[in-house]
């Protein structure tokens, strides 16, 4: 899937202001993630639980690299959404669903 949703959000995050951004688009993902230094991974024998590796925070010993089409399928299939503040390199994912009223 290759649709579109781009979202300006404006958050408050450690008493900062941040712009952050939200997209489902695959190109615009893999670009950002691209340019910041970001490789596609899984979680180890789960490669529909999908993760971003590469961040400080993401221990490389713990992930399975994945080739960008593999981690999109895991991506769409658990409906999430890429969150991130381009300015900072600070990126979540997140789901789409929403919650219920």
């Amino acid at each position: 899937m290759q649709g579109f949703s781009f979202a300006k959000i404006q958050t408050l995050r450690h008493n900062t202001l941040m712009t952050v951004y939200e997209t489902i688009n695959h190109a615009q993902i893999r670009q950002w993630c691209e340019a910041c230094g970001y490789w596609p991974a899984c979680q180890p024998g789960s490669p529909d639980r999908v993760r971003i590796g590469g961040a400080t925070f993401a221990d490389p010993e713990a992930l399975d690299l994945l080739d960008w089409d593999d981690w999109f399928i895991g991506f769409e299939k658990r409906k999430l959404k890429f969150v991130y503040d381009p300015t900072q390199g600070w990126f979540d994912m997140q789901s789409r669903k929403t919650k219920p009223d």
